[in-house]
């Protein structure tokens, strides 16, 4: 019991007190994904300098979206490396993310995947996980605002049941499985985030 007292403490004490005094902790809201109804927000935590590490969500709740679900949560722990100081202009970041779906797979962002693999009317539904880099630039307008234009891929991992019309049609009687497993080399993030930084 005393040593969970012990690691939350140590943890708070890092968040309060680990971050440099000069620190400027960023809000942001991805304008790409708003367009289509589907939230993506992240926090951005300096480190130094040059570097930081972020934690963004993305959110979609869609039952029918071109006729298709568009079920969708994701998150992504980010460290970033920045090539100026005061973490601005170019950037590149390594993730580990995970997230959960029910959607038809997006096969234009998939490398070497034919397209009749997933034929109109069906569907996954499954958990995800991501590793991959981000590559990005990020244009402070003046000392509370600015925009970060981004995008990142790599490999996913998935556990997935698949369906066409809402009947599960990846498994026969003689070759039944709880679930799939899938891996692909795709793009899977990016957008216009506005960014709004804390004082």
């Amino acid at each position: 019991m005393i040593e969970k007292y012990t690691i939350i403490l140590v943890l708070f004490k890092f968040l309060s007190f680990g971050l440099p005094t000069q620190a400027q902790t960023e809000v942001k809201f991805n304008l790409a994904s708003a367009a289509l109804l589907i939230p993506n927000v992240g926090v951005e935590i300096p480190l130094s300098n040059h570097s930081s590490v972020q934690l963004d969500v993305l959110a979609s709740f869609w039952d029918s979206f071109n006729d298709d679900p568009l079920q969708i949560i994701q998150v992504f722990p980010e460290y970033r490396y920045y090539f100026k100081p005061n973490r601005s202009g170019l950037f590149l970041g390594a993730h580990v993310g995970f997230g959960m779906f029910t959607m038809k797979k997006p096969v234009f962002l998939v490398i070497n995947q034919d397209p009749s693999t997933y034929p109109d009317g069906t569907y996954q539904s499954g958990r995800v996980t991501f590793y991959g880099t981000t590559l990005g630039f990020k244009k402070k307008f003046n000392d509370r605002w600015g925009l970060e234009l981004f995008v990142g891929g790599g490999l996913s991992q998935s556990n997935y049941k698949g369906y066409s019309q809402g009947v599960r049609n990846d498994v026969t009687e003689e070759n039944y499985r709880d679930f799939n497993g899938s891996g692909e080399v795709l793009l899977y993030r990016g957008g216009l985030m506005l960014v709004y930084i804390l004082k």
